[in-house]
C-alpha cells in the first residue's frame, strides 16, 4: 500500500490540552497509512455481503482502486451531502507496530466527542468504531476498537440518528462490569448481531434506493467480548483548511494474534455511513519484525502467550 507523503506547514499550539499542528502528515509519521482527504472511501470486495446482512464475512477483504459510486454522481467529494459532506470526511487511517504494541490511528473531520448536528435532517452524527479483521494461522477473527460516544455540553450522551444506535450507545457506555464504560476498549466480535450498520433518518442504509455501490455499512459494535482497554487518546490537527480530529488506540499486538506476522484489515466510517476508509497490511511488517528480532536476540523472548481467543472461521 503506497503512502502519500504530504508536506504542509503550520504553527504548533496548545488548545484545551490537545496538540494542534498544521501538518496532518506529521501525526502519521511512522505509520503504514492510507490517505483519503477530500474523496470518497475505497470500494471493498465485501460490500455486497454487508448489504445482504452478513456483517462478519469469513474471508479477508481487499481494497481496490475504485471509489464508492453514489447514486447522484457526486464522486470526488467526501459524501453526497455536497458542502455538508466535508464534515463526514474520513481523512487518514494508519497502523504502527512498536515494542510489542500496535497503534491504530484515524483522522476525520467530525469531532467524535461532540458529534455534528445537521439542521436539514435535524439529526446528530458522530464517528463510528474501527473494525478489525485478522487472518493468521488459526483462521479469521473480527474485532472492533470502540470510539468515544458523543456528548453535549453537560456531558450527557447524544442520541445519534434518532435512536438508531441506542443499543450501540448502551454497549459503549454501560457494557463493562458494573455498567462501566467500554469506550476506547478492544472487543472481540463473535456474531453478526454484535455489529450495527448505518441507518435511521438522514443516512445511507442497506434499504436505501438507489443504493450507493461499494459502501460498507458497518458503523458501531453493539455487542461482543471485552478484551482490553486500548488507551484511546484524542487530539486535534488543523490542516487542509479544516480541523481534523484524531483518535489513537494502543494495545499489545498479541491480543490480535500470537503469530509473528499476520494479515490485518481495518475499516472505519462515520455514523451516517456516507464516507469510509480502509487498509489491508501485514503486522508486523517483515522488515520491522526482523529488526525486532535483532534487538532481542531470540524469538523466544518476544513471543507472547495469547490469553484470549475468540471463535475463528477458516478462510
Amino acid at each position: 500500500m503506497n503512502k502519500a507523503i504530504l508536506f504542509c506547514a503550520g504553527l504548533i499550539l496548545i488548545v484545551s490540552g490537545s496538540v494542534v499542528r498544521g501538518d496532518l502528515s506529521s501525526e502519521f509519521s511512522g505509520y503504514n497509512a492510507v490517505w483519503e482527504v477530500g474523496v470518497s472511501g475505497l470500494q471493498s470486495s465485501y460490500y455486497a455481503a454487508t448489504k445482504s446482512g452478513t456483517t462478519l464475512p469469513n474471508y479477508m477483504f481487499s481494497l481496490g482502486p475504485d471509489r464508492v459510486s453514489y447514486p447522484h454522481g457526486i464522486g470526488e467529494v467526501p459524501s453526497p451531502g455536497r458542502s455538508v459532506g466535508s464534515h463526514f470526511d474520513e481523512g487518514a487511517l494508519g497502523i504502527r507496530v512498536q515494542s510489542g504494541d500496535v497503534a491504530i490511528q484515524v483522522a476525520g473531520a467530525l469531532n467524535p466527542l461532540t458529534g455534528y448536528y445537521y439542521r436539514g435532517w435535524r439529526t446528530w452524527y458522530s464517528q463510528g468504531d474501527v473494525f478489525i479483521t485478522v487472518e493468521d494461522s488459526t483462521g479469521v477473527s473480527h474485532f472492533a476498537l470502540l470510539n468515544s460516544w458523543a456528548r453535549d455540553g453537560s456531558g450527557s450522551y447524544r442520541t445519534l440518528n434518532r435512536g438508531h444506535f441506542d443499543a450501540a450507545q448502551a454497549f459503549h457506555t454501560q457494557g463493562g462490569p458494573g455498567d462501566t464504560s467500554l469506550e476506547g476498549h478492544l472487543v472481540g466480535l463473535l456474531t453478526d448481531g454484535d455489529v450495527v450498520r448505518a441507518g435511521g433518518r438522514g443516512s445511507y442504509r442497506p434499504s436505501y434506493n438507489p443504493s450507493p455501490v461499494g459502501l460498507d455499512y458497518r458503523v458501531y459494535a453493539q455487542g461482543g467480548v471485552n478484551i482490553v482497554d486500548a488507551g484511546l487518546v484524542h487530539s486535534q490537527v488543523t490542516d487542509f483548511g479544516r480541523d481534523w480530529f484524531i483518535q489513537k488506540w494502543t494495545f499489545p499486538t498479541h491480543w490480535l494474534s500470537s503469530d509473528p506476522v499476520f494479515t490485518i484489515g481495518l475499516h472505519k466510517a462515520a455514523s451516517c455511513g456516507n464516507d469510509q476508509i480502509g487498509i489491508v497490511t501485514t503486522v508486523p511488517a517483515p522488515g520491522a519484525f526482523l529488526l525486532g528480532l535483532a534487538g532481542f536476540g531470540t524469538v523466544g523472548l518476544i513471543k507472547k502467550k495469547k490469553t484470549f481467543r475468540i471463535r475463528r472461521t477458516k478462510a
